[in-house]
């Protein structure tokens, strides 16, 4: 009797990892269908496009620069959130170059089902810094919750002003940086500010995007679609990877376009945002994936164990 309580846990902790790993395998095969889908569409419908393909046969270079400059400019912006996230889970400081390159191997992972990248970061911290997975772990899923909610207030205030969208972008930028004045807030308040500027820079992408298909977006057409894309990378099993948020670009495209082909536009621009991460982060992530192997390598028995011993047994 004494060993039932432990053998319990023990079991039930078993349990819901196969859960949360069945959930992932779901998830991802509906991602991965959800893709395929999106790219079948796109091909199908070629004439009710042909706008949109004939754009891209002369590509504006300035859309393509600004395409691929977003891109890269994200990396160190989601790297600041991460750090300082993970600072308030952990109390442990990860500098921003080395989460910038994890950031990117993230970023390319997890264009693989069952988000390897997020796993893979996860263990990463684990070994490197001593932080428990249970504090990694919060921090990953504490900004996806943040870039849940940033992303749908952009839309509320798309919805509710939509002539006055960067007005209101920037007044609510003003307030959030306003809450880092409390010591106790200041962590977390500019984590939100920061996923708040990176739904800028993913609206400039977007906006960027659509040009390449000869759509112009207005201000909160582009806030829209960054607020749209956020949402439905942020679904949970499903956002994190390739899949959802081409339909949901494309639903959103339709729902402000009188366009007869937004649908297969909307798909096409976020495929276009997709292809742009694509050839940035590969480059990038491959480099990073070098260097951190080579820290990963030197941490390996080195380990600060008495401290992660002790943030185990507290955790």
């Amino acid at each position: 009797m004494p060993s039932a309580g432990p053998d319990l846990r023990e079991s039930e902790v078993v349990r819901t990892g196969r859960r949360w790993h069945v959930w992932r395998v779901v998830g991802s095969l509906i991602g991965f269908v959800l893709l395929v889908a999106a790219v079948w569409l796109v091909v199908s419908h070629a004439d009710a496009a042909q706008r949109a393909w004939s754009a891209l046969e002369q590509p504006s270079p300035t859309a393509i620069i600004i395409l691929l400059v977003t891109s890269v400019l994200l990396i160190p912006l989601s790297a600041v959130a991460q750090s300082l996230m993970l600072r308030r889970t952990s109390g442990i400081r990860v500098g921003l170059g080395e989460m910038s390159a994890l950031v990117s191997v993230a970023t390319l992972l997890n264009m693989l089902p069952m988000w390897p990248g997020a796993i893979g970061r996860i263990g990463y911290h684990k070994v490197v810094h001593g932080i428990p997975p249970m504090q990694a772990g919060v921090a990953v899923v504490s900004i996806r919750l943040i870039g849940l909610m940033m992303g749908a207030v952009l839309l509320g205030v798309v919805w509710i002003w939509p002539l006055g969208a960067v007005a209101a972008w920037l007044a609510i930028l003003f307030g959030l940086i306003t809450t880092s004045i409390w010591p106790s807030m200041r962590l977390v308040a500019w984590v939100v500010v920061t996923r708040w500027v990176d739904l800028l820079f993913a609206a400039v992408r977007y906006a960027a995007a659509f040009s390449l298909l000869h759509v112009d977006l207005h201000s909160a057409g582009a806030a829209a679609m960054a607020g749209t894309g956020e949402v439905a990378s942020s679904v949970p099993f499903i956002g994190g990877g390739p899949g959802l948020r081409e339909w949901a670009i494309g639903w959103m495209s339709e729902s402000i376009s009188h366009l007869p082909d937004a649908l297969v536009v909307g798909v096409m621009a976020d495929l276009l945002v997709r292809i742009a991460t694509l050839v940035v982060i590969l480059p990038i992530g491959v480099l990073a994936f070098r260097w951190l192997s080579r820290r990963l390598q030197s941490s390996v028995g080195s380990i600060p164990r008495s401290r992660t011993v002790k943030s185990d047994s507290n955790a």
